[in-house]
């Protein structure tokens, strides 16, 4: 499958360190790492972050780093990666100019994990009722991001398509590479309907798409669910969970906001239905996979079902009209034979969608192309080459002069 790669470095710069059980994004990550692990590559991961108790217990090299801090410089060219991959446009923006002077023989990649810029864009459309506006400043910064790299790795053909019709990325920078699942779940060896009872709904509190989910859920939603289902509860589960979010606990009700849980699987597996009520987001839904590999049915509003699967494969109506999803979720939770259905179609998506196998190879043979083929790669991307210029290059001096100011304030 992969060419001898022995001498192979990969370099992740992360945002935060990856914490699996936290997010899926998390979880995603360590996917790639694993991947790219398994392809020859050895793995260190960086971050300005502080640890945190929740991140992953990995065998990789790990590296805390500062912004703002020229020291990175001679740390990153003694590293020497042959491959850096940053896990969010802002981290590009915080280190690519280091990377490009110290290492620049490197294939730098940006994983967006989701396409930042179109989440907050429909977050303001949501809040403000104003049409969508693709074209604000974080996309500005984000597309730049995206051109400044070699290759841009997305999770969802949905945003893959966007950048290329409406921000005229070209399709050799862009690689689709969406959530990898090595193998299908048995459904004879989960609990069937009658073995499951309540509803659920997880995802991690620092995620603004889930916050909102769960609080439009339980002030529109619950009310009118509960009526349908007497005594059926809702338990929400979701790492880093605060008073705002446990004040929407209503035990009259049945309505429980728990904190994280250490096995999402185990935890999706004992109830019935797994509840996704997006409102706004991008990318693909971790909570959303999560249910099809415990084989807990989801019902979720047309944006979670974004880049998950067909609007029609789901086997049932999308909404995100607060009385048809509490009708679609009331008809699931009662009817085994809708139940089943659901069931089914989110199985069928991890098996036609999903593959690690498929998916894993063409990205590690995209890499290796792009490598031997570097300086042609780089020569077609006038515009990132643009941007590297002294006059596009705001993100480096804003560096520098931070960088310049902490040093005389330390006199």
């Amino acid at each position: 499958m992969y060419r001898d790669a022995s001498t192979k470095r990969a370099l992740l710069l992360a945002k935060h360190w990856p914490e699996p059980a936290s997010t899926a994004a998390g979880r995603r990550t360590l996917d790639i790492l694993d991947l790219l692990a398994e392809a020859g590559y050895a793995i260190e991961i960086a971050s300005p972050a502080q640890p945190t108790p929740f991140q992953a217990k990995t065998d990789y090299g790990e590296h805390q780093i500062e912004v703002n801090d020229s020291g990175f410089d001679d740390w990153v060219r003694a590293l020497n990666p042959s491959l850096v991959i940053y896990d969010r446009f802002m981290m590009e923006e915080q280190f690519g100019w280091r990377v490009r002077a110290q290492c620049p023989h490197a294939i730098t990649l940006l994983d967006t994990s989701d396409f930042h810029s179109l989440r907050e864009a429909r977050h303001e459309a949501l809040k403000s009722g104003q049409p969508l506006n693709l074209f604000h400043p974080i996309a500005e910064r984000e597309v730049a991001a995206m051109a400044r790299c070699d290759l841009t790795v997305m999770i969802s053909r949905v945003e893959v398509e966007l950048l290329k019709q409406h921000f005229c990325l070209p399709h050799w920078q862009l690689h689709y590479l969406p959530f990898l699942v090595k193998q299908i779940p048995d459904l004879k060896t989960l609990p069937g309907f009658d073995e499951r009872e309540h509803l659920v709904m997880i995802g991690g509190f620092k995620h603004a798409p889930n916050r909102d989910a769960t609080i439009w859920f339980a002030e529109q939603v619950w009310p009118q669910l509960h009526t349908l289902l007497p005594g059926v509860e809702c338990h929400v589960y979701g790492a880093y969970s605060d008073h705002a979010m446990h004040r929407l606990s209503d035990p009259a009700t049945g309505f429980r906001v728990h904190g994280r849980t250490d096995d999402a699987l185990a935890t999706l597996a004992r109830y019935r239905l797994n509840l996704a009520p997006l409102r706004f987001g991008a990318g693909q839904k971790g909570k959303i996979l999560d249910g099809w590999l415990s084989g807990t049915p989801t019902v979720t509003t047309p944006i979670g079902a974004e880049s998950m699967a067909p609007v029609d494969a789901w086997g049932y109506l999308l909404s995100d009209a607060a009385d048809q999803f509490a009708a679609t979720a009331a008809q699931l939770y009662q009817n085994e034979t809708a139940w089943l259905g659901a069931r089914d179609a989110g199985q069928q998506a991890l098996a036609s969608e999903f593959s690690y196998q498929h998916h894993a190879t063409a990205f590690v043979e995209r890499l290796e192309s792009i490598a031997e083929n570097l300086q042609e790669h780089r020569n077609r991307n006038i515009w990132g080459r643009i941007l590297q210029r002294t006059e596009h290059r705001a993100e480096e001096f804003m560096s520098r002069w931070i960088e310049a100011k902490n040093k005389l304030a330390d006199r």
